[in-house]
């Protein structure tokens, strides 16, 4: 690369660099799925195991392991997993995601698409978010991406190798998180679809690439075979199998890929509408341009249905959704920009139509899911100045679509939506952590604590996520799935303590003799950490 295209590429960087970096390792691990793959690294690093990590002392074989491998590799020299290197390969990755949608849309549609694309993808919520935690979506979308990448190098370039980084990279997807990383084998067979030509199968060579993969992803199989047979074949067939299972529709089932969708497209969904209709005009014509409009178009295709059809539905799910309709989106801005091409018009009915339809379907599933309207409270403006800065970054999104539309000045436009995505999504985030860490603050009960906590030989918990207390506490924590459990496990263990809501804590037998160590609040509820074990001039009764 010469110096000069270097300096967009670097520019961009640099930028996205900033971003990923706001308030990184400031959140504090949640849920167990936040907390999972921390844990195991834990493990790692304490046993030393790193073929079969634990999860509070039981075999994990649920997902392939790669992310737990890369954070204990950034957290060796400190010894110890933090909420910081816990979330450095998210980081990584979604730096990393950029880089690739800068490369791949200089090769689909110039230079300028390729900026902003690459732009685009570190402001939108999916990324901006899951760059902050650590969980596996954010790798695979990393690797998809790339892999993507070279199918387009193979599919243009047969003479070449590139062949091998479409399967390579695909395998590696599947070693962030399994199966569904092998979403660019969908997209290789869209493509072969569309085209109807026995030349795109010679270019891709599927012979000697299923088996590379074959190759690269058996050992993750092999290896849990291995070790328990039976928990690999359950695996397959819950939450590999099982993830297609038919169902019943439901109005959550039904409105939840969209919702979904626009979650992690925000705020650059705005913008989509206008480019749909200008890709669609292309499909009719022909040409270089019209083939990457549709290779996009098929991307992100195959990536809504297999997702929206999955038994489960979940927002990061639709993280790899992110790359080709930030392609899509930068390559509408580039031809506005940069070749001065009328951009189409803006459909304002499909907005408010569909801005409506949303809105009802999201007030239909909140009134059946409370939680939902409960942890959008953290989201809210807590002051004046936070409320007026993110209306700030709101009106100049929708002025940079006004200003496009009506003046046509698209490069500020572009300049002006893009500074107030990145406030929304910086400034918001910002002043949330504080408010949410509160709610969520696991740190402070191992502190409070702490003592009791240190000499209990068995720890419980009763209706809390028990993998953030393992992370923070540094030692497995117990689930206990109803009172009996709870009060069989602290009956067994002289010492045991439990951490539980008070619902939880009143519900129990009166003739349990409970001693009350510590009080607080964690997440939204009072809890409390008890023993059956009077502790010398502390504690009290229930």
């Amino acid at each position: 690369m010469s110096r000069a295209p270097a300096r967009p590429f670097l520019l961009v960087v640099a930028v996205s660099a900033l971003l990923v970096a706001t308030d990184l390792g400031g959140r504090i691990l949640s849920n167990n799925d936040e907390a999972r793959f921390a844990v195991l690294a834990q493990d790692v690093l304490a046993r030393g195991d790193w073929l079969y990590p634990r999860l509070n002392g039981a075999l994990y074989l649920n997902k392939p392991v790669l992310l737990a491998w890369l954070i204990a590799l950034v957290s060796w020299p400190l010894g110890q997993v933090t909420q910081l290197t816990a979330v450095l390969p998210s980081a990584a990755a979604g730096l990393a995601t950029a880089c690739v949608l800068y490369a791949l849309g200089r090769e689909l549609f110039g230079p300028a698409a390729g900026r902003y694309a690459a732009l685009i993808a570190v402001t939108t919520q999916g990324l901006f978010l899951h760059a902050r935690l650590p969980l596996p979506d954010m790798l695979m979308t990393a690797f998809i991406a790339g892999s993507v990448w070279m199918l387009w190098r193979a599919l243009r370039r047969p003479e070449g190798r590139a062949w091998v980084g479409f399967y390579g990279l695909g395998a590696l997807a599947f070693w962030a998180k399994g199966p569904a990383g092998l979403l660019p084998l969908g997209v290789a067979l869209a493509w072969a679809v569309a085209h109807r030509r026995a030349d795109v199968w010679r270019r891709l060579s599927p012979g000697r690439g299923l088996a590379l993969v074959a190759a690269l992803v058996a050992p993750w199989w092999l290896a849990g075979l291995a070790a328990d047979s039976e928990a690999v074949r359950q695996v397959v067939v819950t939450d590999h199998l099982g993830w297609y299972a038919p169902r019943v529709p439901t109005l959550a089932s039904l409105v939840a890929p969209l919702q979904n969708a626009v979650v992690v497209l925000v705020p650059w969904v705005l913008f989509l509408p206008p480019a749909l209709t200008l890709a669609w005009r292309f499909l009719r014509g022909r040409g270089d341009e019209r083939d990457g409009v549709l290779f996009v178009l098929l991307w992100a295709a195959v990536v809504f249905v297999l997702v929206a059809f999955a038994r489960q539905q979940r927002v990061r799910y639709y993280l790899p959704l992110i790359a080709p309709v930030s392609l899509l989106v930068g390559w509408w801005w580039s031809g506005a920009v940069v070749r001065l091409r009328r951009p189409g018009p803006v459909p304002w009915r499909a907005y408010a139509a569909g801005g409506l339809l949303l809105l009802a379907a999201t007030v239909a599933v909140v009134t059946f899911r409370g939680r939902w309207l409960r942890d959008a409270r953290l989201a809210l403006p807590a002051s004046a100045t936070e409320a007026l800065l993110l209306v700030g970054g709101l009106v100049l999104l929708v002025g940079a679509l006004l200003l496009g539309a009506r003046r046509g000045q698209w490069g500020r436009a572009f300049v002006a939506a893009w500074l107030g995505a990145a406030v929304l999504l910086a400034g918001g985030y910002h002043w949330k952590l504080p408010r949410r860490n509160g709610v969520y603050d696991y740190p402070r009960v191992a502190r409070e604590a702490g003592p009791t906590l240190a000499r209990a030989p068995v720890i419980v918990t009763l209706g809390l996520h028990e993998l953030p207390l393992s992370f923070y506490l540094g030692r497995p924590v117990l689930r206990a799935e109803a009172e009996g459990d709870l009060g069989r496990t602290l009956a067994r263990e002289a010492g045991a303590v439990a951490i539980l809501p008070d619902a939880a804590l009143a519900r129990l037998p009166r003739g349990d003799d409970l001693v009350v160590v510590a009080r607080g609040r964690l997440a939204f509820r009072p809890v409390s950490v008890v023993t059956r074990e009077p502790l010398p001039g502390g504690g009290s009764g229930r």
